[in-house]
């Protein structure tokens, strides 16, 4: 498949999250699942939250299931993620990654509209490129959540902005 520029920020968005993933297991213990007064409650809940949204879009908008049974696997995921080990999560980021590679090789247009159903919105069409990118924008937002919670804890983040990946 040809890399296009959705594809390519998609794969941006799993470089980033690796980069946090390996800043995180290399500070002390506790950086991770601690509570602090921000945002979220711990670095690990924004990142439990960010990977629920990634297999919520790739669930809905991109395998087109229906927000009932959407939602029912995204209660089992956040179940089985919640209270891992940092490495164990980052094996599910992993493996999310393999879902959307396995997406984009069977899809001959991303460039192609698609119609979901929202409980609230009612019927919505979205070009399913935009959607990615809005999964990679989504992913840095809470990236930048993450370093902001990071600093707050007298530790440092980890620079995910997109120019690095292009110089990797």
């Amino acid at each position: 498949m040809e890399m296009n520029r959705a594809r390519k920020m998609y794969d941006y968005h799993v470089w980033a999250n690796q980069q946090v993933f390996q800043n995180l297991k290399q500070l002390p213990d506790g950086v991770y699942g601690d509570t602090i007064k921000s945002v979220f409650p711990s670095i690990k809940e924004v990142l439990v939250h960010l990977y629920a949204t990634d297999f919520t879009w790739l669930e809905i908008i991109m395998k087109g299931s229906t927000i009932q049974d959407t939602f029912k696997k995204v209660e089992q995921r956040r179940k089985e993620v919640d209270g891992v080990s940092i490495s164990e999560l980052e094996s599910s980021y992993d493996e999310l990654a393999k879902d959307y590679d396995d997406f984009f090789t069977s899809q001959p247009d991303l460039e192609r509209t698609i119609v979901t159903e929202h409980p609230k919105m009612g019927v919505c069409k979205f070009v399913l490129a935009d959607l990615i990118h809005h999964v990679v924008n989504h992913g840095t937002y809470h990236r930048g959540n993450v370093s902001a919670m990071l600093h707050q804890q007298g530790e440092r983040g980890v620079p995910t902005d997109y120019v690095f990946y292009c110089l990797k």
